[in-house]
C-alpha cells in the first residue's frame, strides 16, 4: 500500500473522520445499522482524493455473504437508513466494501470501525484481507482446460 498513514493507492487517503457527525446522528445511524440484516460491519471514514476539493464522509459497509445475492436491495437498504438519519444537507458517500476488499486493512488501521453486526464474518473478511493473493501464473489448471499456461 501506499507510504502515507491510511494511503491506500497513489492520491488516496482514508483515515478517521476530522469532523465527525453529530454524536446523536451517529447514534443514531449506528443504532440503525445494527438493525440491518444485511449489514455485517461498517467502517466511517473520510476519504480524500487527490485532485478533488476536500475530503467526504464515506461509510463503508461489509454486507453479509447472503446480501450479495440480492445486491441491490441490500444497497438500498442502507442508502435509505443513511438517508432516513441525516439531517437535510448532510450526506455520505456510501460503498460497499465487499467490492472493494483491499480497503479493509487500512480501515482497521484508521480505527473506523462504526458498527459490528457479525463479528465472526468480520474476522474471517480480516483473515482473507491478510492472505497475499495467490499468483494466478503459479495454479495448475484443471484436467479439462484444454488451453496452456
Amino acid at each position: 500500500m501506499g507510504s502515507r498513514e491510511g494511503e491506500s493507492s497513489p492520491g488516496v487517503v482514508v483515515r478517521s473522520p476530522r469532523q465527525p457527525l453529530p454524536r446523536e446522528i451517529e447514534d443514531k445511524l449506528r443504532n440503525e445499522l445494527q438493525q440491518c440484516p444485511d449489514v455485517a460491519f461498517a467502517h466511517l471514514s473520510e476519504v480524500e482524493v487527490e485532485g478533488h476539493a476536500g475530503a467526504e464522509l464515506t461509510l463503508f459497509v461489509w454486507l453479509q455473504p447472503a446480501a450479495l445475492r440480492t445486491l441491490r436491495s441490500a444497497l438500498n437498504l442502507v442508502c435509505d437508513t443513511v438517508a432516513r438519519v441525516l439531517p437535510d444537507g448532510r450526506h455520505l458517500d456510501v460503498v460497499v466494501l465487499n467490492s472493494a476488499p483491499e480497503l479493509l486493512e487500512e480501515l482497521e488501521a484508521a480505527g473506523s470501525l462504526f458498527a459490528e453486526r457479525n463479528p465472526e464474518e468480520r474476522q474471517r473478511a480480516l483473515a482473507a484481507a491478510a492472505t497475499p493473493p495467490t499468483d494466478v501464473s503459479q495454479q495448475r489448471q484443471p484436467w479439462w482446460w484444454p488451453f496452456g499456461q
